[in-house]
């Protein structure tokens, strides 16, 4: 194996616990004709990587490497790359074999980092802010005065959500699956945050809404919160399934259609039809993390050999925020 063409990796051979995850060496292959070598200096973990690893998401040929996002620099392009240059800054947030130090991947799939943002911060929130800012301004624009209920609000999206909303002048009430993330979530901006271990996520939104409901429900959980977010929610509100990382809820549409609910259930790909679209949304992303309205982007940050104990921890709830690995 020739040095300059090593790459230390992670892959699987099959599906499963974290245990599936094997770290290692191999080669990188010369790009084709529209490729470009990636030097990676900032690998991001998505629950989607989970639900690629444990089997919720099928996987047909193996051995593979999972991840979807992250940031680095251009080290050598293929002959009809033209719009990147070696030494270019670049990031990707959806392009299946993230998990290594050099990967090849197609020159389509890239987006442009500012010079003034860092691949820390660029990988933490490539996939989570432009998910935040499809939510609020394109599947349910956000307006100054709308009360709206964000769940895992200490998570990378969820915290996210929940600040720019708070900047476009919505009330926000937040979730957190345990009490010691809620100063964490409160450290956001928020109105006021439920902690589901120990309050009663019903009681306390009427509470604070005295009874009249929230706008709109902002929910990457799924199955857990399903129910109790429709408690909460007002007729005709909108009701924005993201994720679903405690499962798939059993929906009952007799249900939304009696109370005029909108239930939506967004996806990047669906608001982003071309490249012009992703690059735009991109650049504000980038506008309203240097103007402050994300607050201070400062990732987890784990080893790659270290990839199956950070997906542990993820899935234990344990973690706040977005969650980085460096080689």
């Amino acid at each position: 194996m020739e040095k300059n063409n090593e790459t230390r990796v992670v892959r699987m051979r099959r599906q499963g616990s974290p245990a599936v995850l094997e770290y290692g060496l191999e080669t990188v292959g010369t790009p084709n004709a529209n490729q470009v070598v990636l030097n990676q200096k900032a690998i991001a973990l998505n629950f989607v990587d989970v639900m690629f690893r444990n089997g919720t998401f099928p996987i047909n040929n193996f051995p593979v490497t999972i991840g979807v996002e992250a940031a680095g620099v251009v080290e050598s392009v293929g002959e009809n790359v033209k719009d990147f240059a070696v030494g270019d800054r670049v990031g990707y947030f959806f392009a299946l074999g993230a998990y290594a130090e050099r990967r090849l991947i197609n020159a389509s799939e890239l987006i442009k980092i500012p010079n003034d943002v860092s691949f820390n911060q660029a990988a933490a929130i490539m996939a989570k802010g432009l998910t935040a800012r499809m939510l609020i301004k394109q599947a349910y624009p956000v307006k100054k005065g709308d009360t709206i209920l964000v769940h895992a609000a200490a998570g990378g999206v969820g915290s996210l959500i929940s600040r720019w909303a708070k900047a476009l002048g919505a009330i926000v009430i937040g979730t957190v699956g345990s009490s010691g993330k809620k100063s964490y979530a409160l450290g956001h901006g928020i109105d006021l945050v439920i902690s589901l271990d120990t309050e009663d996520l019903t009681e306390s939104a009427d509470n604070f809404t005295k009874g009249k409901g929230v706008d709109a429900v902002f929910d990457g959980v799924g199955n857990a919160t399903f129910n109790d977010s429709l408690n909460v929610i007002k007729n005709g509100g909108t009701y924005l399934l993201f994720g679903n990382s405690s499962g798939l809820p059993d929906i009952d549409n007799k249900v939304l259609n009696d109370r005029e609910i909108n239930f939506i259930r967004p996806n990047l790909g669906s608001y982003f039809p071309d490249k012009a679209s992703v690059q735009f949304a991109a650049t504000e992303m980038f506008d309203a993390l240097r103007n402050g309205i994300l607050g201070e982007i400062n990732p987890t940050v784990y080893s790659l050999s270290d990839v199956a104990k950070a997906h542990q921890d993820l899935e234990s709830s344990t973690t706040k925020g977005s969650i980085i690995f460096h080689i």
